[in-house]
């Protein structure tokens, strides 16, 4: 090799390096000290606008700055799990009863009174809930956001309407609405029962803005200030963004009026790390206190660390195969089936999760009420193959399938199966896009193959079936329509007695398992790497944590 090139592969090392550590500089001083946590994050989301924005950590970055109308009471964590990820060993952690007694607990909605046959609820929100900028949450914030909702007609026009609450355009009843009694009260009414028009508060979509500041951001070409909404949040919640700088960071800082009182930690730092082995390595010298978007492998790599600890929750969220309804050779329900034959979901839980999966091809959570367990698809190429021939594609079919660049399981995933459908004649191109690329193309409901991660917020066995199979329902992003489907779930919406709710669905989710409309994989466990100076670590049921409950040892 000639001097030149030695000086300039010298020059491009020293130069990638600078790239590395100068990444991560910022860190130095945050990490010192117990009133900063930072968080490796493999990417910034599309954005933390609830009506908007859904991904993983829309879901963690956005519950800082937003505020829980109430919560589950906690409780011991009910779970047999792995000792190298076991959540109960963090000091403070505790988990939601949302599966069990569902008993609420207060946040900035003090007290909801539902009438028995649930046509009628009054709202009473806490006084002296101020946001960041000094603005107190009243009764105008309650009904400002229903509004935006139908103006926009979207995730939170469609959340009331998972709800069978008269704030949408969608399917409302037939008379009903909010109104508001005083600065701190808001009355509900309608002609349909509203089950869960107290327990609705327990939602992450649920949340509540300060319009008054929001609307200070509105222009004529965005009325409704969705560009700062989707950086800002704009919540009652602990924290408030100050710098989001895309590809690289968000920073928040602590909301000193906060309800509960000011936070401990006064600083947030979500960092972008791309790859999941660097959050690792930041972790585990103790220049990150928690990174999200880990292997299992690297979870349980933590094991022997001094510094940092895996953690993995199980909960309600799960992971399935996208496959579009709509498009040929989707449409046919055999190719579906015959797809679902060649997941080998054994594999993926017990190799790629190391247990933290459950094997799963049910259409709600196994932890909801109501939860019928099916296993129809056992993995089976020969059964696939035949399938195909059946459905008139004996020599199989070329296909894309998309997965997102965040999270490395995603990808062992997709290579597994590419494998696996190469076998039966399907021929995949996988496609590894950024997390906000993919969001947007699963999302749009374009997409014809590819994995999702996705979970119904309320464990109610209407809303769980609600969220993800009527048709054209938000989250249908499969493309399936099932006339039976349909009448089913209008008819039970608003059952408000508990038993008969669950009744009334009987049937139901055999139905939908048979037809295949997407491809089940397992649910997957919350997981993150957590530094072992940190407690008051807790999982909520959208898959995400609150720092304001934490503390950082010294």
């Amino acid at each position: 090799m000639s001097i030149n090139k030695t000086f300039r592969s010298l020059i491009k090392a020293t130069a990638v390096f600078a790239i590395l550590v100068g990444g991560y500089m910022s860190i130095d001083k945050a990490e010192a000290g117990k009133d900063t946590m930072v968080i490796a994050i493999g990417g910034l989301p599309q954005g933390i606008d609830l009506d908007k924005h859904v991904s993983p950590t829309t879901w963690s970055m956005g519950a800082q700055v937003m505020e829980d109308g109430m919560s589950w009471e906690w409780v011991d964590f009910p779970f047999k799990t792995g000792a190298g990820w076991d959540p109960s060993t963090i000091p403070g952690f505790a988990y939601p009863d949302y599966f069990g007694a569902q008993k609420l607990v207060p946040g900035i909605i003090e007290k909801c009174e539902l009438d028995a046959d649930g046509k009628r609820a009054v709202y009473h929100l806490r006084k002296g809930v101020i946001s960041p900028w000094g603005n107190e949450f009243t009764a105008d914030d309650m009904l400002w956001r229903i509004e935006r909702g139908k103006a926009t007609g979207a995730i939170n026009n469609f959340l009331e309407f998972l709800l069978n609450l008269p704030g949408q355009t969608i399917n409302p009843p037939e008379s009903g609405g909010y109104t508001k009694i005083d600065d701190h009260t808001v009355e509900i009414t309608s002609s349909a029962g509203m089950p869960l028009g107290c327990k609705r508060f327990t939602n992450y979509y649920d949340a509540f803005l300060d319009s008054t500041e929001v609307m200070k951001h509105a222009t004529e070409d965005d009325p409704w200030a969705d560009k700062w909404v989707a950086t800002n949040g704009g919540g009652f919640g602990a924290y408030k963004i100050t710098e989001w700088s895309p590809g690289k960071r968000v920073v928040m800082e602590s909301n000193e009026q906060y309800w509960r009182g000011a936070p401990e930690i006064k600083k947030i730092i979500y960092l972008v790390v791309p790859e999941s082995a660097n959050r690792v390595a930041l972790l585990q010298q103790g220049k990150v206190h928690m990174a999200e978007g880990l292997t299992p492998d690297e979870i349980l790599s933590l094991d022997s660390s001094d510094k940092a600890r895996g953690v993995a929750v199980r909960g309600n969220q799960s992971m399935w195969v996208v496959i579009n309804n709509t498009l040929p050779p989707y449409d046919n329900v055999k190719v579906r089936q015959a797809i679902n034959h060649l997941i080998d979901r054994e594999a993926i839980a017990n190799n790629i999760y190391h247990g933290m999966m459950n094997v799963w091809q049910g259409v709600m959570p196994s932890t909801y009420p109501g939860y019928d367990k099916w296993l129809k698809y056992d993995y089976n190429i020969e059964k696939a193959k035949a399938l195909l021939a059946e459905a008139g594609y004996a020599d199989g079919f070329d296909a894309e399938f998309a997965f997102s660049a965040a999270e490395a399981t995603q990808e062992s995933i997709a290579i597994l199966l590419q494998s696996a459908f190469k076998a039966a004649g399907i021929n995949l191109t996988l496609k590894k896009l950024p997390v906000a690329a993919h969001s947007d193309l699963i999302m749009s409901k374009k997409a014809s193959l590819g994995l999702w991660t996705d979970m119904p917020i309320q464990p109610d066995i209407n809303y769980a079936l609600k969220l993800v199979w009527p048709t054209n329902a938000l989250v249908n992003y499969h493309n399936f329509s099932d006339e039976k489907v349909d009448a089913t779930l209008k008819k039970c919406e608003g059952e408000v007695d508990a038993k008969a709710r669950i009744e009334c669905h009987a049937g139901i989710q055999e139905h939908i398992h048979d037809l295949a409309p997407l491809g089940w994989i397992g649910e997957q466990y919350f997981a993150v790497g957590l530094s072992r100076a940190v407690s008051g670590f807790r999982w909520y049921t959208t898959q995400y944590y609150h720092v304001n409950e934490m503390s950082i040892a010294e």
